[in-house]
């Protein structure tokens, strides 16, 4: 199964590239989902988080205050390294899961939409990967930020230069998908990059390596067996 890594700046348009895939019926794993899911009430991660954060940042129903929270890590690095140190271990494991249940289910390509995918080296030892990069420009990206999370210029500023610089992210990826035009555009440019790669018979030919490997231990065991009823046989001639 072939992995895209779907990355970008904050507010660049990842999300409409993603629905794309899914709407093509692409197994779809997104970070964001999973973040919110792995700190809902009840799960270690959010024990952990009331314990290191406090009580002000969650609701009277226990809900993690997302928005206020990452108000806060943004402006400050240590915070923010405290956070990822308690919620990215659990990220990563869930990631895990919904990875091999679409490579059971027989699917020949995935898309894995992490958003902070180079604070991470996932991407540089993950089999047959490649990294897809949405970007816009700064302006865009700024006006989106402010008009999707209602913040101020200084708070999306804030928050867009606690990311890695895109141009040194552009240096990491393979594939770039300029978001900077209409959505048409932008649908076009996904749907281009879906056909390529589904298109591809490599990972067919990886699945079948990796069976072919599994199935070598038993033909070589049913092989001895068959080795020592002969003998036994000739034995009793």
């Amino acid at each position: 199964m072939h992995t895209i890594f779907l990355t970008g700046g904050i507010a660049s348009g990842k999300s409409a590239v993603s629905q794309v895939f899914q709407e093509r019926g692409i197994p779809v794993i997104d970070a964001d989902v999973i973040a919110r899911k792995v700190v809902k009430p009840g799960t270690s991660a959010h024990a952990r988080l009331r314990a290191e954060f406090g009580p002000a940042f969650f609701d009277a129903h226990g809900n993690l205050l997302r928005k206020k929270l990452a108000d806060v890590v943004f402006e400050d690095v240590e915070k923010r390294r405290r956070l990822n140190a308690i919620t990215h271990p659990a990220v990563r494991w869930e990631i895990a899961k919904q990875y091999l249940q679409a490579l059971f289910q027989g699917a020949n390509l995935c898309l894995l939409d992490i958003p902070l995918l180079f604070e991470s080296d996932v991407w540089k030892w993950w089999p047959l990967s490649t990294v897809c990069l949405v970007h816009c420009s700064p302006g865009q990206q700024i006006e989106r930020l402010m008009a999707r999370e209602g913040c101020t210029r200084e708070q999306a500023g804030a928050r867009i230069n606690a990311q890695m610089p895109i141009e040194e992210q552009k240096r990491h990826a393979e594939l770039l998908i300029d978001n900077s035009g209409r959505r048409e555009e932008l649908v076009e440019k996904a749907i281009t990059i879906i056909d390529r790669y589904e298109r591809s018979l490599v990972p067919f030919y990886v699945r079948g390596v990796f069976f072919l490997l599994l199935l070598t231990p038993v033909w070589y065991f049913l092989n001895l067996k068959i080795l020592c009823l002969l003998n036994f046989v000739i034995f009793l001639l």
